[in-house]
């Protein structure tokens, strides 16, 4: 009886010995996977609703507008935002972007959350700026009198990159990478591969590594997956602003300018 216990002693042991051993070496390996978003409990959550469930899209538990899904379902997402009221325009990277019937725009960014699963974070009314500075400049310029001469120069001189050009309404040359004219004979070169609203999601989402600014008011992004994203900021300085507004929720975020 004492063997026979002993025996039965010796087997669970191992059996635990084992478990804790395979747990060890799963966790050695694919940690960096479960804990990428910090605690996993809300992913591991939306796995199992997905998994034991028909649903093809669940939100999860943490911020707002933040989904799981199985892979990279695009189309699910693209859904979504349909019964929000967003159309799809274009994918840029791994932003997919989308525009409402009055105007405003979302963002749809995506990551892999290994690669069985994808999880999207969702910005929504983002407005565009107005066109102030071309109806402004469409007034000044026809004109001849000195006070319309120095209006249109001083609004020139606010132009300092290609997207201040084209929203100021100058033409855009068909030449690749597109570029735009002014008036005053400068010439700018399109910098960029997405838009400021996905420049504000990615910050807003945690996804930025490091920013770097120059005077041209080019913002250049480094996402913790490594993507540049490279755009506009409306006004100097906005893209600090953002990043100060988020108080430190996002960890540490890597500043420079030149």
């Amino acid at each position: 009886m004492i063997f026979e216990h002993s025996s039965k002693n010796k087997k669970i042991l191992l059996l635990v010995s084992v478990t804790i051993l395979l747990l060890g070496i799963f966790m050695f390996f694919y940690s960096p996977v479960i804990f990428q978003e910090g605690n996993p409990g809300p992913q591991i959550k939306g796995i199992a609703q997905l998994t034991f469930s028909d649903k093809d899209i669940v939100k999860l538990d943490v911020g707002e507008n933040k989904y799981i899904t199985k892979s990279n379902n695009s189309e699910i997402i693209k859904s979504l935002m349909r019964e929000k009221g967003y159309d799809f325009t274009e994918q840029l990277g791994s932003a997919y972007l989308f525009e409402s019937p009055t105007r405003t725009s979302a963002v749809a960014y995506h990551r892999y959350y290994s690669r069985y699963y994808s999880l999207w974070s969702i910005a929504e009314n983002l407005i565009e700026e107005d066109a102030e500075l071309a109806d402004e400049l469409k007034e000044c310029l026809p004109k001849s009198d000195m006070a319309s001469h120095e209006r249109c120069n001083e609004l020139l001189a606010t132009i300092r990159n290609f997207d201040d050009c084209v929203k100021a309404g100058f033409l855009i040359m068909q030449s690749n990478p597109p570029q735009c004219t002014t008036p005053d004979g400068r010439n700018f070169t399109d910098e960029t591969n997405s838009n400021w609203n996905t420049v504000l999601a990615a910050l807003n989402n945690c996804e930025v590594k490091s920013v770097f600014q120059t005077h041209s008011k080019l913002v250049t992004i480094k996402l913790k997956n490594g993507d540049i994203i490279t755009a506009y900021e409306p006004k100097i300085d906005d893209v600090m602003r953002v990043v100060e507004n988020l108080n430190g929720q996002c960890g540490d975020i890597r500043l420079a300018t030149e």
